[in-house]
């Protein structure tokens, strides 16, 4: 897998294979975060894609329908209503695309039954904005999708501000020989960009695994706010993830916790007991005494969500997870154990892991690890630096020294400070 961004956030120019795991080290505030918040955006954009687009269309078929009749249905089930017409609609695509008689006979024929009276005039209205949802093509809906998840993920600015007006920024992502690239132009919505330009191999681009993106372990004290909120962000997507659970078949099972066990066996030794939710809490429970996961601390917290994610068979087979500084509320030695817990799930997995740091401790656990479980050939390793007002990235995987020597330089300076007292 390779992203390759132009002119998003931060970043003026970055390319990065992720083909198992792929760090990106440096000072705050050069663009690091930026590459996890485009990957995730993009690949969960394209996730089951065609799901998702189908999804789009009942949801404003929905909306319609709904905005039409809520005057004439005040009992409890008038949206369960709306949302069956939606549904039968989209799901029987090829009877109503660009025949607006079979949506009007279709129409009419609800409304009928349930006794809505809105007239002639009004019932053209509505089929003539359900033929238009119906005829939009997917590549646009798709468009709209990504520029959704970008959008709340920038805080709606996308492109750098600081290189001026007229400028557009470009994202292309090359995946098993199929390549996505767009375009991001600043528009005059409310956004202030809009996605156009969608080329690729769009119809075989339907992804079947999800990104999970984990930059804060006390999302775990704020689930319920986390979940009320209204724009769906990768936080919120965690949240989901964190009380999904998966019904796998049983033999499914026994090879998957064949894989784990490794993984659990490092896993117990920091986090030995087990994540247990309630409504919307959570709980760990170890030696029959239950703590609410609140009052459990950072550290522990960061290995208890990775714990739960494995568990309910979120964290798959040649998935991705990214880390956005997975250590900062981490002692060093734990540093070290997180970091072969990494390298594990990409070698028993197949992972693919995009992971921020500026620990020189964490990095250097990833290159050894990843030396001791024969990956070294799967692990790429960048540095994020500043480029006049912007940051680019640059390929450091053949010389890591110059990434130690950039994470040591505060502490011989501090150092030296000293040798002056």
């Amino acid at each position: 897998m390779k992203l390759t961004i132009n002119n998003i956030g931060k970043l003026k120019n970055a390319e990065v294979e992720i083909n198992g795991i792929t760090v990106i080290a440096g000072e705050n505030n050069t663009g690091k975060s930026t590459v996890g918040k485009v990957l995730w955006s993009v690949f969960n954009s394209f996730y089951k894609v065609y799901e998702q687009i189908e999804k789009e269309r009942i949801d404003f078929v929905n909306e319609q329908i709904y905005s039409y009749i809520r005057n004439l249905d005040k009992s409890d089930n008038v949206k369960k209503k709306t949302l069956d017409m939606a549904t039968d609609i989209i799901q029987n695509y090829s009877i109503y695309y660009r025949n607006e008689e079979n949506i009007k006979s279709y129409i009419t024929k609800k409304f009928k039954e349930n006794n809505y009276f809105i007239g002639n005039e009004r019932i053209e209205e509505l089929i003539a904005s359900i033929y238009t949802i119906l005829n939009i093509i997917d590549t646009q809906i798709i468009s709209f999708i990504i520029d959704e998840k970008l959008s709340v993920e920038f805080n709606e600015e996308i492109i750098n501000k600081k290189i001026g007006k007229g400028s557009f920024a470009n994202i292309e992502l090359n995946i098993r020989n199929k390549i996505l690239n767009f375009n991001i132009e600043e528009g005059i919505d409310v956004a202030g960009e809009f996605v156009e330009n969608l080329k690729g191999d769009i119809d075989n681009f339907d992804l079947l695994t999800e990104a999970v993106f984990i930059d804060n372990p006390f999302i775990i004290d704020d689930i319920e706010n986390i979940f009320e909120q209204k724009k769906k962000n990768y936080r919120q997507h965690l949240v989901s993830k964190l009380y999904y659970n998966r019904n796998e078949n049983t033999v499914k099972k026994m090879y998957v916790n064949e894989k784990l066990e490794k993984i659990y066996k490092k896993l117990n030794s920091i986090a030995s007991g087990k994540i247990i939710i309630k409504k919307l809490d959570v709980y760990y429970k170890d030696r029959e005494i239950e703590i609410n996961a609140k009052n459990l601390s950072t550290g522990l917290k960061t290995f208890a969500i990775i714990k739960m994610l494995l568990q309910n068979g979120t964290l798959e087979e040649n998935g991705t997870i990214i880390l956005d500084e997975p250590e900062i509320h981490l002692h060093p030695e734990w540093q070290i154990k997180f970091a072969e817990l990494i390298v594990l799930l990409q070698k028993e997995f197949g992972m693919h892991i995009l992971l921020t740091t500026h620990s020189p401790y964490f990095l250097k656990a990833i290159q050894v690890y990843s030396k001791k479980y024969e990956i070294s050939d799967k692990c790429k390793y960048y540095m994020s630096e500043l480029d006049g007002e912007q940051a680019i990235l640059v390929d450091k995987t053949n010389n890591l020294e110059d990434i130690f020597y950039q994470l040591t330089i505060p502490f011989e300076n501090l150092m030296n400070e000293e040798e002056l007292l």
